[in-house]
């Protein structure tokens, strides 16, 4: 029975690219997540085409085209403003390292072409009519809920081995069930996972933490104990997969850097582990630094419960790691119920919220003008003497005025002579 379904807006616009293929006698279709996504009534981000004509044949029937990766067999063609990949149907032989093709061969078959692909609710096609092609039974997949690898699973993770984490991330991202035979596959090989490089594992992970329903895609690596097979080791990891009811309501923080640093907070990890961990995943610099400042405010903060002592120690932890860090630790420690400090979060808010400077730049007296009110010669001394002001505004003891900040620090001066 054919099955027909209304193509939505970016499928449209790419299909005079479909049509110029077609009408020169080749076989053209959408493929992918395009596909996959109409099927399920979801909004697509972008449009990949699959067809029988060869790369050259495809730069020759546009005028302007982009030869991203002809050895893969993949021209990009630009067309009315948009981009669109364009590869032509092949399959791939042997794998090198689990992970690449050692030799990638063009065919003209459709076919050959879909089971190569990972997940049958990936090797969907549809022609420029909305007629769905599914050799592999993807629909009724997508209908079940379920992920399943297309044709045989242990064959598919022997390929490539990335793909046992592209089964977790889309199984939480629709969250649905993986499939037995699937499941059953990735536990088998998920030492394979070694051979993927760092940096493809991290994309995938942030993916799954940044994405609607983080809590299943950590369950689904704490049950497969996937990431303790890293090609690097993870430090963090077999904590991690120790207890997964951390990870209950993690969608409920903000982002992803927030949510990696509750991950480690909960976990009960060393900072060094976590700092291991975070290196070992290869994130970007910036990245990793945000989340190492919010463990740093939670290393700061762990053995604090005296109210006056906590002011102190909470506005020296927000001057040092910064305003940001300090409202994701806050927003942590509010999610966290079983943070020691979780009942204190509205006094923290109430601290920060009132706090009339946190940086050097917001102190109402610089170090030029403090030299020169102390008839001093600008050193080392003078960032001290800012910080020690900084912290007694902070803490609402002192005003953020010039002179009154000056007539302190003259006082400090005299003492400490």
């Amino acid at each position: 029975m054919e099955i027909r379904f209304a193509l939505p807006n970016l499928m449209l616009q790419a299909l005079p690219v479909l049509e110029a293929l077609v009408q020169q006698g080749f076989e053209a279709v959408f493929v992918g997540g395009c596909v996959r996504d109409t099927a399920m009534g979801l909004p697509i981000k972008d449009v990949d085409i699959a067809t029988s004509a060869r790369p050259e044949q495809v730069m020759s029937i546009f005028p302007r085209c982009i030869p991203t990766g002809l050895q893969h067999g993949t021209v990009t063609v630009l067309h009315d403003g948009g981009s669109y990949e364009v590869t032509t149907f092949r399959t791939e032989s042997e794998y090198e390292k689990h992970r690449r093709p050692l030799q990638v061969e063009f065919i003209d078959r459709l076919d050959g072409d879909l089971l190569r692909r990972d997940l049958t609710i990936n090797a969907m096609a549809m022609n420029a009519a909305g007629v769905l092609y599914d050799p592999f039974c993807g629909l009724d997949d997508l209908n079940k809920r379920t992920v399943r690898c297309v044709g045989d699973a242990d064959a598919r993770f022997q390929e490539d081995a990335l793909r046992m984490l592209r089964t977790i991330r889309f199984a939480s991202q629709f969250e649905f069930a993986i499939a037995h035979t699937t499941w059953r596959a990735l536990i088998k090989h998920r030492e394979l996972l070694g051979y993927i490089a760092m940096e493809r594992v991290q994309a995938e992970l942030d993916r799954m933490i940044g994405g609607a329903h983080p809590g299943k895609a950590l369950h689904l690596l704490s049950a497969s104990k996937l990431l303790s097979y890293t090609g690097t080791v993870l430090p963090a990891a077999n904590k991690l997969a120790q207890d997964d009811t951390l990870y209950s309501g993690l969608d409920k923080l903000a982002d992803p850097n927030t949510r990696y640093a509750a991950l480690l907070m909960a976990g009960g990890i060393t900072f060094h582990d976590a700092e291991e961990t975070l290196k070992a995943l290869r994130l970007p610099t910036q990245k990793m630094n945000d989340i190492l400042s919010v463990l740093s405010v939670q290393f700061a903060m762990k053995k604090q419960n005296m109210e006056s002592e906590l002011r102190l120690v909470w506005t020296s932890a927000v001057l040092q790691y910064g305003e940001e860090a300090s409202r994701r630790w806050l927003s942590i420690v509010a999610w966290n119920q079983k943070h020691h400090l979780h009942d204190q979060t509205h006094l923290f808010g109430k601290w920060l919220d009132e706090m009339p400077a946190m940086t050097l730049k917001q102190l109402k007296l610089n170090g030029k003008q403090l030299a020169e009110g102390l008839r001093r010669v600008p050193g080392t001394w003078t960032g001290q003497l800012l910080k020690r002001l900084l912290l007694e505004v902070a803490l609402d003891k002192l005003p953020n005025e010039k002179d009154l900040l000056l007539k302190q620090a003259q006082i400090w001066n005299t003492e400490d002579r």
